[in-house]
């Protein structure tokens, strides 16, 4: 398993590699789908010996769910951004990643259920960390980081 300093060394390097390599999509602000996309690819570069999915929507053969209410709909199927993952092992669940093409006062309340669910220690999926970003243009992107179910202060 990945040290969680290490990945968040990884995942700056994948995020530069976006701003540097793609930086049109951020200061034209192209959907959300199209910059997980691209950043999907960074991370897979950086995290070699893992699965790097975009909205993954499976936990073993089975969808997603939330055990939490979010946007009206309780045991919602859901489909994070990014996965770093191996699939069909929870044991190597390595990131879940939500981002959003603006940067936002506060992360969004349906983003952060998400990451919260995703990164509970004893919850169906532990994942070792959770990401919210926050793009701004080529700006530097807002960045909060999720462990144990719980938001830890902003970063970079």
């Amino acid at each position: 398993m990945v040290s969680p300093d290490e990945v968040k060394d990884r995942v700056g390097q994948a995020i530069n590699m976006l701003r540097t390599r793609d930086g049109f999509l951020l200061e034209h602000r192209a959907h959300e789908r199209s910059i997980t996309h691209k950043l999907a690819e960074y991370l897979q570069s950086e995290f070699p010996d893992y699965n790097v999915d975009c909205e993954y929507n499976l936990h073993g053969s089975l969808p997603k769910r939330l055990l939490r209410e979010c946007e009206g709909n309780d045991q919602e199927l859901v489909y994070p951004d990014i996965v770093v993952h191996q699939r069909g092992n929870d044991n190597s669940n390595l990131l879940v990643v939500e981002a959003k093409p603006r940067r936002q006062s506060n992360v969004p309340e349906c983003d952060r259920i998400k990451l919260e669910e995703f990164t509970k220690l004893d919850g169906n999926y532990r994942y070792q960390l959770g990401l919210f970003i926050g793009f701004d243009g080529l700006n530097e992107p807002q960045l909060v980081w999720f462990t144990g179910g719980e938001p830890r202060r902003p970063s970079r």
